[in-house]
């Protein structure tokens, strides 16, 4: 429909540009005796309708005029028509693709918010895409959004991250997690306080630019802070130390989109509580691989897990494997 729109526009442009040079040549022969821009001057005057002198045209003159003015009004007039109808119809599509998104948000259950599409936050955007994660995106950026937009989709609110009513718009009360990617660490330190209020509940990632606004940031109420700069450091260490494993992890994370590293929590009232990992039997009932697994309480590690080991409730198990077989894991951890 909009391609109809801009080809019907086109050609009404063309039109008037046709009809202009028709009227600069038409009076050029009729009237011989006029100069270019005598041609050109009457062509303006009588298609703009403004017509205050004639010229002394001849007869057959007169009879082209009004052939011009009669072809100038119509082809105006189809212009006009074309124009406002693309402007109407533009902006009602927006307003009900709008409204739909604002509905759909509505209804959105345990998903993620994630404030800011700049360069940290396209990269939360995207992972989610390919994970097929319910999310919403705030930013202020009309343009970049709207860049953004060209290639994916997803749901988004055009606001201010730091006002509560645009997290309440973005439903973060029933929201499951939020990522504060914003420029600056003070915009970061005003969400993070809004959404801890708004949320008790909610999990809050939060980028940090400078290295002192961690405490802060922390103090404020997120659960973790990323600092890219930091981050970016160590990659650069990584890939000149461990080029292999990091090409590993790059392929696993961007080629294979339904590989990934996840966690799952032992629930209680699981069917894996009191078992051991070889009588869990993941590897075979799932196709995941254990790497990792967390006690409750603790913050360390127990990596490559011996088989004999006993799982308990709230154990966190970290696996590597497709999304489907992960979602398999969870209906085991959960409870019965």
């Amino acid at each position: 429909m909009m391609r109809i729109q801009h080809r019907m526009i086109l050609i009404a442009i063309l039109s008037l540009c046709v009809l202009f040079l028709i009227g600069v040549i038409g009076y050029s022969i009729i009237e011989p005796e006029w100069s270019l821009s005598d041609a050109l001057f009457m062509t303006v005057i009588t298609l703009t309708t403004v017509g205050y002198d004639d010229l002394g045209m001849s007869h057959n003159a007169r009879v082209f005029t009004i052939l011009l003015i009669l072809g100038g009004i119509g082809i105006f007039l189809f212009a006009v028509g074309t124009l406002t109808s693309f402007i109407i119809e533009g902006q009602l599509n927006r307003l009900l693709r709008r409204r739909r998104m604002d509905k759909t948000i509505e209804q959105l259950k345990d998903h993620y918010i994630v404030c800011g599409a700049g360069d940290t936050g396209i990269h939360v955007i995207e992972e989610f895409l390919k994970m097929g994660t319910p999310f919403v995106v705030i930013d202020m950026d009309s343009e970049r959004m709207q860049r953004l937009l060209e290639t994916r989709r997803f749901l988004y609110i055009h606001g201010d991250a730091t006002h509560d009513e645009t997290l309440i718009a973005a439903g973060i009360k029933h929201a499951r997690g939020l990522v504060t990617a914003l420029s600056a660490d003070k915009d970061n330190l005003f969400v993070i306080v809004s959404a801890r209020e708004l949320n008790p509940d909610l999990r809050i990632v939060s980028k940090a630019v400078d290295e002192t606004a961690c405490q802060k940031l922390r103090r404020a109420g997120a659960n973790d802070i990323v600092q890219p700069d930091y981050i970016g450091g160590l990659r650069i260490a990584s890939v000149l130390l461990r080029p292999q494993v990091v090409q590993f992890l790059d392929m696993m994370l961007g080629e294979q989109e339904h590989t990934r590293f996840d966690e799952a929590i032992i629930q209680e009232g699981s069917e894996l509580v009191g078992k051991t990992l070889a009588e869990a039997e993941i590897p075979k009932r799932t196709g995941l691989l254990v790497v990792a697994l967390r006690r409750a309480g603790e913050q360390r590690f127990i990596y490559n897990p011996r088989r004999d080991l006993v799982l308990h409730a709230s154990d966190v198990l970290v696996v590597i494997g497709e999304q489907k077989a992960i979602r398999k894991l969870h209906r085991f951890t959960d409870a019965r």
